[in-house]
């Protein structure tokens, strides 16, 4: 990838990753576990890691640290924009709705990427009697490249064997819980939207490392069309 289109896409996905960050749903950074459930109810799924919880509702995934918000995500929703209106019958869209309209589709192929590399790894507790391997260095290394979005197979890059050869591991990211070696992978062509690394990644399916490259592809040409149109960066 050319260097100046990867520091442009670098900066898209930025701004993608940055403007989805702020938008919390009924809840705050620092409010406690409690607050949270009686604003939003029970969530339809969470996991516990250690000191670790994670909500995920609907609308929106809460991550916990001792019971206190220390981030809010937002889920993946269809988009509410409104189509835009052509200035005459026939005209076609002007320069600045064709951006906004690109922008829309890299930011939400972007959350579903997300939502698919992030599903949480269920969790066991770790007992004396359950034998886990230990990762003493954390899960993952520092840094992430980006995505080859035009033509990557991410099936080819998934690792799983260092974790599968295990029943269960764990990390000393994770006190008191342990994950199936099975139920984990590693794949950098995804890690550039790791958002937890204190966590192990789910080990995708076929379909869904299917429909991670079908969204990458949209990324790609989102990114494409936004430079052939000249969008502020």
């Amino acid at each position: 990838m050319p260097s100046r289109r990867r520091k442009t896409l670098v900066r898209l996905l930025t701004f993608v990753l940055l403007f989805a960050a702020t938008h919390a749903f009924g809840a705050s950074v620092g409010d406690t576990y409690a607050a949270v459930i009686a604003e939003k109810g029970s969530p339809k799924s969470q996991m516990q890691a250690g000191s670790v919880r994670v909500l995920s509702y609907a609308d929106v995934t809460i991550k916990l640290r001792d019971d206190v918000v220390v981030s809010i995500k937002a889920a993946p929703a269809a988009s509410t924009a409104p189509t835009p209106t052509p200035t005459a019958a026939g005209s076609p869209p002007t320069t600045a709705e064709q951006i906004a309209q690109a922008k829309r589709r890299l930011s939400e192929a972007t959350e579903e990427v997300k939502r698919i590399i992030n599903q949480p790894v269920d969790t066991v507790p770790l007992t004396p009697e359950l034998r886990a391997e230990v990762w003493n260095e954390g899960w993952f290394h520092p840094g992430a490249g980006v995505p080859d979005f035009d033509n990557g197979d991410i099936r080819k890059t998934q690792e799983t064997a260092q974790y599968e050869k295990y029943a269960y591991i764990t990390s000393n990211l994770n006190p008191g819980v342990a994950f199936r070696g099975a139920d984990v992978e590693f794949n950098g062509a995804t890690k550039f939207f790791y958002e937890d690394r204190s966590l192990p990644k789910k080990r995708l399916t076929e379909a869904e490392m299917l429909e991670v490259d079908r969204l990458y592809r949209i990324i790609g040409s989102s990114v494409r069309q936004l430079q052939l149109l000249g969008a502020p960066q």
